[in-house]
């Protein structure tokens, strides 16, 4: 079975998520939100090879890939590494946000 690691920024990125939701539109929402992220995830680990190349100069980061949540949350980023068996999911992170100042401070968080 594929297996979804998560690491430390990636739980923070989205428990943040998650009470920015909660606290700007709605409990629901925020519950929807994460069932989205728990169902892109598990596409994700069945075929991993499928997210976008994230061309990072940082030699940590190469091999890295993106893709967006599907079911309407489709501005936030799923960074993660492909595996044999899987993905591990690095970071969460909002389209908008400047992710060259994410990657200056520290990507890994």
């Amino acid at each position: 079975m594929a297996r979804v690691l998560k690491r430390e920024a990636a739980k923070r990125d989205l428990i943040a998520e998650w009470v920015w939701y909660a606290g700007n539109a709605s409990t629901e929402l925020a519950d929807r939100f994460l069932r989205a992220v728990g169902r892109t995830l598990s596409l994700l680990a069945a075929q991993p090879e499928s997210g976008i190349p994230s061309f990072i100069r940082k030699p940590e980061l190469q091999g890295m890939r993106r893709l967006p949540v599907s079911g309407g949350f489709e501005k936030i980023l799923l960074f993660y590494f492909p595996l044999q068996d899987g993905i591990d999911l690095v970071r969460v992170v909002h389209g908008g946000r400047d992710l060259a100042q994410i990657l200056a401070e520290g990507f890994f968080g």
